[in-house]
């Protein structure tokens, strides 16, 4: 069994390089000054700690690919991808491993890393992918995928909450959900999630659990939307993590506005903060619905703007504080964006554990209060 730790969780309230400077440009916002940050009051809590899981080899399909004749394919049991009308150029460099896929499906769970900003893969603490993921992709897949048995998915795996045997999982790899996509193609690539996640649910499906770390925390938190308007999954609980979330405020993305809501716990000298989305008008249906959101807050790329939501009730607050309405939490973090994302990869060996526990442990404390 798990033991608590000694690292407070917070609640205290307390694309190229290129292409992500072009946001100021293309509506991603402007620079700011950095703004003193306040001190952390209110009630601590405390992650407990998880055993890591086993390292697991996976092959990452692309949902569509390239014959021999270097014409696109639909990826078999993919389908639901194209026929959602994303171009075929937009969906060739998604891919995605099946980690296990079990004929009774119990419980169903996805997921994705963040948007690559190069064309080298990256590391992500959720799905265990190294930096060199793709380096073994062709036209069709990408075999002999490693998965890190510290991340979230294969410390949840090895818990054993959500039974391999009848659990359905996948991670995204790449998601290639495009801060600087239009919004129209966003929508194509997030009901092509969708879809094929819905193409998964049995009979017997009772729990869908979805986590995602920047852009892939923005794409599980529309997909959570979409799926908790389909009525026909009303009896199954839909979980879901997001860690430092990335929308798009220019385009509205997840109602995200311009209005940003200071993290209370950010460093001294830094402007950590979220775009504000009153979260409770985007999921009107919150019955067995359960969410997430840790929050950083750090822009992505210098000057940008591209950084995490945060909710609010009301009026936005000009600093915020973690959250707790029942179907909805959040809890902010000082820590920087790839620090969220990879934390077992990217902080300092002093810092590592502190991230740690306040991310992914905290992630799996949050849903074993539920599991």
């Amino acid at each position: 069994m798990p033991d608590r730790t000694n690292f407070p969780m917070t609640p205290h309230p307390r694309v190229t390089l290129l292409s992500l400077l072009m946001g100021i440009a293309l509506g991603c916002g402007g620079p700011e000054l950095p703004e003193n940050s306040t001190d952390p009051s209110g009630v601590q809590s405390f992650a407990l700690t998880y055993p890591n899981g086993s390292t697991r080899t996976v092959t990452s399909r692309r949902v569509v690919y390239k014959d021999a004749s270097g014409n696109y394919q639909a990826a078999p049991g993919l389908e639901a991808f194209r026929a959602a009308g994303a171009a075929d150029g937009d969906l060739y460099p998604i891919r995605i491993a099946e980690v296990d896929a079990p004929a009774v499906r119990n419980a169903l769970v996805v997921m994705s890393a963040g948007q690559k900003i190069s064309s080298s893969g990256h590391t992500s603490g959720l799905t265990g992918q190294p930096s060199d993921w793709d380096t073994s992709c062709g036209t069709v897949s990408c075999p002999n995928v490693t998965l890190d048995g510290r991340s979230l998915a294969m410390k949840l795996r090895a818990l054993g909450w959500l039974p391999p045997a009848t659990t359905w999982m996948a991670v995204v790899n790449d998601n290639n959900f495009d801060h600087l996509f239009e919004s129209g193609k966003k929508q194509q690539l997030v009901d092509g999630f969708v879809h094929w996640l819905q193409s998964q649910v049995r009979p017997e499906t009772r729990v869908i659990y979805l986590a995602g770390s920047s852009r892939g925390g923005c794409l599980v938190m529309r997909m959570a939307q979409a799926l908790r308007n389909n009525p026909s999954l009303d009896g199954i609980d839909l979980y879901v993590s997001s860690l430092d979330g990335v929308c798009k405020y220019s385009q509205g993305e997840l109602g995200t506005s311009g209005d940003k809501i200071n993290n209370p716990v950010r460093p001294w000298g830094t402007a950590y903060g979220g775009w504000a989305t009153n979260l409770s008008a985007q999921f009107p249906r919150q019955g067995r619905l359960h969410i997430f959101h840790i929050a950083g807050g750090e822009e992505v790329a210098p000057l940008t703007g591209i950084r995490a939501f945060s909710a609010y009730s009301g009026t936005p607050p000009s600093t915020g504080s973690d959250l707790n309405w029942g179907w909805y939490n959040q809890s902010w973090v000082r820590w920087k964006h790839k620090e969220i994302g990879n934390p077992y990869t990217e902080p300092s060996a002093s810092d590592q554990p502190r991230v740690i526990s306040e991310t992914l442990d905290a992630q799996l404390t949050w849903l074993d209060g539920y599991l």
